[in-house]
């Protein structure tokens, strides 16, 4: 889980679907690199009280049959619809290896948002600045294996300062300064200098089990 703000999270501030600064448009893509299936949403637009909101979604779904476990290491081997061959670490609080065997098909969803604002934060946001909320979940006796793994965070960031020639953002938190470049330089013209920035990041993993036979 992260424990920091990516620049990943970051440059979502400053991307943008076109060339247009909070257009209100969505923008859904769907690939299949290597096997996955990836779906991709991004949300532009201008709210009441901020100057600039917008969300960056992606959801990957891997199918997968299990060809060993290991339950010293944590670790599941599993080879892929398209015969690759992966090794994938599961977070021993969940108990999901005692459950899994060698055959089982496995399904593997990973969803992660990004929602970000620029405004002033509220008083409970300040709270909870840069701290992580986990929380796993086992499927119930006799229902079939199923785990998952959420993790959220806010942060609550500062505009330190705008490159408008380089096409730059530097924004202060509680950890330190990080600097991204914009992939829409145009949304920089609605940011200043002193702006806050509230930066909301949510993970999810979930794996469903599937019984051969």
């Amino acid at each position: 889980m992260k424990k920091h703000v990516s620049a990943f999270a970051l440059s979502l501030l400053v991307a943008g679907c076109s060339a247009t600064p909070y257009t209100g448009e969505t923008v859904t893509e769907t690939t299949t690199p290597q096997g996955l299936n990836v779906i991709q949403t991004s949300i532009r637009a201008k709210a009441p009280g901020s100057k600039l909101v917008g969300e960056e979604s992606e959801l990957q779904e891997l199918s997968a049959t299990v060809e060993g476990v290991n339950t010293k290491t944590n670790t599941l081997k599993l080879k892929t619809a398209d015969n690759r061959s992966v090794e994938l670490k599961v977070d021993p609080q969940t108990g999901t290896l005692k459950k899994v065997k060698t055959g089982d098909k496995l399904v593997l969803d990973y969803y992660e948002a990004v929602d970000f604002e620029v405004r002033k934060p509220t008083a409970q946001e300040l709270e909870v600045n840069g701290i992580d909320l986990d929380v796993a979940a086992v499927a119930k006796k006799g229902e079939k294996p199923a785990a998952v793994l959420a993790t959220s965070r806010v942060d609550v960031l500062t505009i330190e300062s705008i490159d408008k020639a380089k096409q730059l953002l530097t924004l202060r938190s509680g950890e330190g300064f990080v600097t991204v470049k914009a992939k829409y330089p145009q949304n920089l013209k609605v940011l200043k200098v002193g702006d806050t920035v509230v930066v909301k990041t949510s993970e999810l993993f979930a794996a469903r089990i599937k019984q051969v036979g």
